[in-house]
């Protein structure tokens, strides 16, 4: 089917001349449109900001604080090196070998196309959601525009009488080991102030209750979901606005824009960690982050959240970084981009972890709780209270509030330009035609994704989202990064894929690394944390926090949840089965026909032989620009039967046989 669709939209061919043979060389129109990075750095910026996002300064201390803070950080930097840089460079070496993106990569392996197409709903679902917090981020951005924060104090429309400003001892008075929520001459001039009895550890801090009652307008359960409101509204229609402003262009656009998006975030970063480490009770959480409780290092539950991490951060199973790495020329040292960008994007994490944790034991000391029990009620929004919160305490608080807003504006953006770009890409591919009508394509995606998404602005979206982050970007990504290293190590070949590679670089880069980790460590590693997170799920749970109590998700959005993740990965067995049917089919005819060479060449069993051609490469893999097809990958004008195979082997052709047969060895 898939064949059928990229036959129908082929182009027509143009001839141009071979610089290595100086013959012709036929090449297509799509070819020419073919965009590239002006620069290589702009590659390795764009990479930098797709990697380094807000998984780094938001979803990983979230993880962190829910798995333990230093417990975390053990399986973290393991998964990192055992599987999050193996499978960023097979990502990255796919992408530029072949110059295609997701949906059409994996030709390599004729059967296996569905794991391209399993990462492609995996980008478009994250999207979906991901977005949504770069739409938070710029409302605390444009709310920053003003002499004193919103979320500094307390006195607004959206605040309760259980608000207090952490640090601030002048807003509560304390009598005979009674706490009230007014000052001392408040309470005693009981007249003019109605003073309320408060409970020193059942307050909730203005930050809390500006992200919580003003931002989300979050309901108190997921049946109460309710209608979009206007502030999350508008702010997520201007996101997605800014998003297909940037990205309209591809490369060409998003590429300039990296430069911003890269750098400044480390700039704001830093003038964060110094101050936070200031202020009283940041040691108390810092320890917690950094000293691990070794009982929950051997949880696996802390392996599964650190695995996680380490894919979202680094985009993996998205396609994101297949779809930039097509556009590098064909010779392009990926190795070395791929080692800086997967070190900054490691520590990175870790950089970020200390501001957010100082932050933690300053406000857990306000109120009276400890370090480990604030971290673990904070939820998904904990980088929209702790970073806030110590924003409002420094000098000139609003400046460095817009700066930290651009900053998140900046880290979300770089990777929701790669996310949006994976479905954009994959339509292209499929349907070359709309090559010259990609700012369309790009129109329409956005205002469609906009559409869906405004779910989430709803006051039970919260809910949704946490559902979606939770069944979606997680285990469904584990899942379909083993079918990568599988479909390349054991079904592609490593050694094939070597030599892939050393056409690229004249070197098969770091190949004992590689075989070690593809060939083992990741395989193994993925399906114990798959299989375990399967055996021990249960509904989701949210801490109680920011006045609302502890919550578990009912069980119907349970169920809802394993419908999404079965979803995301139901393209792998799906088109896997569909495409050896049509083999069995394919060769059953050709053996009934009298006149087919395939009658006396073929000693296996159709079901056999089916299964060993839905296991071979497509007749087009390869590199996909002329220029760049030598050797095995040279086309000539061979004439193929119906099964892709060549004629010229099936009838004897045996020095053409043997050449394919040692490239098949592993």
């Amino acid at each position: 089917m898939i064949n059928k669709i990229l036959r129908k939209f082929r182009r027509s061919n143009n001839t141009i001349t071979s610089s290595e043979t100086n013959a012709p060389v036929k090449t297509t129109s799509e070819e020419e449109e073919h965009h590239e990075w002006d620069r290589p750095i702009e590659f390795v910026f764009s990479l930098i900001s797709n990697s380094v996002g807000l998984g780094n300064v938001w979803r990983f201390p979230y993880l962190a604080a829910r798995s333990g803070g230093g417990a975390f950080l053990i399986p973290y930097f393991v998964l990192y090196f055992l599987i999050g840089a193996p499978l960023y460079y097979l990502e990255l070496a796919l992408g530029q070998f072949s110059s295609r993106g997701p949906a059409t990569a994996f030709i390599l392996a004729k059967g296996w196309q569905g794991v391209g197409f399993a990462m492609i709903i995996n980008s478009v679902l994250c999207m979906l959601y991901y977005n949504v917090v770069i739409s938070w981020a710029l409302f605390y951005f444009i709310s920053s525009f003003r002499k004193r924060l919103l979320w500094s104090d307390c006195g607004h429309w959206w605040n309760t009488v259980r608000c207090f400003v952490p640090g601030d001892r002048g807003t509560t008075y304390t009598i005979n080991g009674t706490t009230f929520n007014c000052t001392k001459l408040q309470y005693q001039n009981p007249i003019q102030h109605q003073c309320t009895v408060i409970n020193l550890t059942d307050r909730i801090t203005a930050t809390e209750e500006f992200y919580y009652n003003l931002l989300l307008q979050k309901s108190k359960s997921f049946d109460d979901f309710g209608t979009p409101t206007l502030y999350m509204a508008l702010s997520l229609l201007v996101s997605w606005v800014i998003v297909c402003l940037c990205i309209i262009k591809g490369v060409k656009t998003s590429g300039k824009v990296a430069y911003f998006t890269a750098i400044f975030p480390y700039i704001v970063l830093l003038i964060l960690i110094i101050y936070t480490s200031t202020l009283s009770g940041a040691v108390d959480g810092v320890k917690f982050y950094i000293i691990p409780k070794w009982e929950l290092v051997g949880d696996f539950k802390t392996w599964q959240a650190a695995a996680s991490q380490v894919f979202f951060s680094l985009g993996l199973s998205f396609g994101s970084l297949m779809a930039y790495s097509a556009s590098n020329k064909f010779d392009n040292n990926f190795f070395k981009q791929m080692c800086i960008v997967v070190s900054c994007d490691c520590l990175t994490g870790v950089f970020a972890g200390f501001a957010v944790f100082a932050t933690i034991g300053f406000l857990a000391k306000a109120l009276n709780e400890t370090v480990e029990k604030y971290a673990a009620s904070s939820g998904p929004g904990l980088a929209f209270i702790t970073y806030p919160e110590a924003i409002s305490n420094m000098p000139a608080s609003p400046f460095f509030a817009i700066i930290f807003f651009l900053m998140l504006l900046a880290l979300g953006l770089g990777s929701q330009f790669a996310l949006t770009d994976v479905p954009i890409t994959s339509l292209v591919e499929l349907f070359p035609r709309l090559k010259k009508k990609r700012p369309i394509a790009v129109v329409i995606t956005c205002v469609i994704s906009y559409l869906i998404s405004i779910t989430f602005t709803c006051p039970g979206g919260i809910y949704f989202f946490e559902l979606l982050q939770e069944y979606s970007a997680n285990t469904s990504m584990l899942v379909v990064g083993f079918f990568e290293v599988i479909v390349i190590s054991y079904i592609y070949g490593f050694n094939r894929f070597m030599n892939d590679v050393e056409m690229m670089l004249r070197k098969r880069a770091a190949e004992y690394y590689l075989f070690l980790t593809w060939y083992i460590s990741a395989p193994l590693l993925i399906i114990i944390i798959t299989i375990t997170k399967l055996i021990s799920a249960e509904p989701i749970k949210l801490g109680a926090g920011g006045g609302f109590p502890e919550y578990i998700f009912p069980r119907w959005s349970t169920i809802l949840g394993w419908f999404i993740f079965v979803f995301c990965i139901i393209p792998i067995p799906l088109v896997f089965l569909v495409n050896y049917i049509k083999e069995c089919l394919s060769l059953r005819a050709a053996k009934r026909n009298p006149k087919s060479p395939i009658q006396n060449n073929v000693p296996k069993p159709i079901y056999l032989h089916a299964l060993t051609e839905n296991n071979s490469p497509s007749e087009d893999w390869g590199p996909k620009r002329k220029e760049n097809q030598i050797g095995l990958y040279q086309r000539k004008k061979e004439t193929f039967d119906n099964h892709g195979i060549p004629l010229e082997i099936l009838t004897g052709g045996s020095d053409r046989r043997k050449e394919l047969s040692n490239n098949e060895q592993y």
